[in-house]
């Protein structure tokens, strides 16, 4: 199980949303979810394009988090099994310009 470790910019974004008790609640669901199994299908884990190594996980219709895997493999898959760093939490377009 990976350990998850939040950036700054995560921790700032997090709070942003601390007043909105659905979402909220929805972005633990979808850390818990990447902390047990970060391959679970619901995630609809996906590389983002424009970033080498950062990745994109579902918190709802609108909302993504953005994360970096803490190891790759020698053939350059990414080890899920070590810590995640997790980097943002935005809107699905915003993310996938700025996933940092």
């Amino acid at each position: 199980m990976p350990r998850l470790r939040p950036t700054n910019l995560f921790v700032k974004d997090l709070e942003l949303f601390r007043s909105n008790k659905v979402l909220l609640k929805k972005i633990v669901k979808a850390l818990a979810l990447l902390e047990a199994d970060p391959l679970y299908p619901g995630l609809h884990l996906e590389r983002i394009i424009n970033d080498a190594s950062a990745w994109s996980a579902r918190v709802d219709g609108r909302y993504r988090l953005s994360l970096d895997p803490g190891g790759y493999f020698p053939a350059g898959n990414p080890d899920w099994s070590a810590d995640i760093l997790l980097l943002r939490i935005l809107d699905h377009d915003d993310l996938y310009k700025s996933p940092r």
